[in-house]
């Protein structure tokens, strides 16, 4: 129900969007030798390397943001910076809350029927919940990105016309960002999905397994994932309108 009211609000939104230490003085430059050629007075920081951490706010005060970087200062991720970036995602509170509530969707609906009802079944359905969601920020934002060399963030753009903002979350599931720049066929997140999905086939019920079933639930995560990704894109410009933050 809330993504749904989210959506629906989405399409009333608008496509609208030193000073030296104290204590010291500094002499004034001096002229170049001939042949000579002065030092910048502001360098560039080194290719690869990390400028200031991006802050992360969460919106609507609740969805942790972790996994979205601006798109106009990309910060590239090292392969110690997508497993602290996997850490910090799947132990934020948020995660916990999020899994144990889609527990309690899947029994109310008996999804994955196997694992009976009551106080067991729930808490079967609790357990396979986390393993997916730790199974899925293991594989796709630290291993295959790691192992692929690309980025597992959603670079969000904040501005625009509307349409080249639609196409850019929507296309998401499909196309990222490389390391080194540019873009790239998202086969990280693809290889994740299926990964995380052949792995729950370990603890999911017998009926609920196989081929078939694994890929019924790849296919069933790409629109799940272009849904996240708009709230990514327009999350913060509807929390703007509907609430005045920033």
């Amino acid at each position: 129900m809330a993504v749904a009211v989210l959506l629906l609000a989405l399409l009333t939104v608008s496509a609208s969007h030193g000073q030296e230490p104290s204590g010291s003085k500094s002499e004034p430059p001096q002229a170049a030798a001939p042949g000579q050629t002065t030092a910048p007075l502001v360098q560039a920081p080194p290719v690869g390397t990390q400028p200031s951490e991006e802050k992360h706010p969460r919106l609507f005060g609740i969805l942790p943001t972790y996994t979205v970087a601006n798109a106009k200062s990309p910060a590239m991720l090292t392969t110690g910076g997508k497993w602290r970036l996997f850490v910090r995602d799947k132990t934020d509170p948020f995660t916990f809350g999020w899994v144990a509530f889609e527990a309690g969707i899947a029994q109310a609906n008996n999804d994955l029927a196997g694992y009976g009802q009551g106080a067991a079944g729930y808490g079967k359905r609790l357990g396979a919940g986390m393993a997916d969601e730790v199974a899925g920020g293991f594989f796709g934002t630290f291993l295959f990105a790691s192992l692929l060399h690309q980025d597992p963030r959603y670079h969000r753009l904040g501005g625009g016309p509307f349409k080249q903002r639609l196409g850019h979350a929507l296309v998401r599931p499909l196309v990222t960002r490389k390391d080194s720049g540019g873009r790239a066929f998202n086969w990280s997140g693809l290889c994740a999905t299926v990964a995380r999905s052949s792995l729950s086939n370990a603890y999911y019920p017998e009926e609920d397994r196989g081929v078939g079933e694994t890929f019924s639930r790849v296919g069933m995560s790409i629109p799940f994932q272009m849904i996240d990704r708009l709230v990514d894109e327009f999350g913060p410009d509807l929390e703007k309108k509907f609430f005045g933050k920033r």
